[in-house]
């Protein structure tokens, strides 16, 4: 098996399934970019906890960088030609779609909230009083 990096967008939604021993993992689609000869698309499994649960929040079409062991393959199209095809297991998940968060509320702030309260160390400097 090759490590690999892979950066692309998720083809659908991902899938979560169980196995046979009852642990989650995810199953999921990936359009990668090839240059100038159009894009290949990569077949993902996770098996990681961490993995499982970053990917399955992800929506189809989301930014996605994975990294993990990578098998290259061919496969047969309909018209005849002979494509490559990738699977990669992944056991690291990066995306710049943000994470779902629920909203804190802090007694100093306004009620209709700010759009970076959720940053750690939001509200720390006083930018009005300096």
């Amino acid at each position: 098996m090759i490590r690999a990096l892979i950066s692309g967008e998720l083809v659908a939604a991902p899938i979560e399934r169980t196995s046979r021993n009852g642990r989650p993992y995810a199953l999921a689609r990936l359009s990668v970019p090839q240059g100038d000869e159009g894009r290949v698309f990569c077949s993902v499994i996770a098996f990681q906890d961490d993995a499982v649960a970053r990917l399955l929040q992800l929506k189809a079409g989301a930014s996605v960088s994975l990294a993990g062991a990578l098998k290259v393959s061919t496969w047969q199209a309909k018209d005849g030609t002979t494509r490559p095809g990738l699977d990669l297991q992944a056991d690291e998940v990066a995306s710049t779609t943000p994470r779902p968060r629920k909203r804190k509320s802090r007694p100093d702030s306004p009620a209709d909230g700010h759009s970076f309260d959720d940053l750690p160390g939001a509200g720390d400097l006083d930018w009005l009083g300096a």
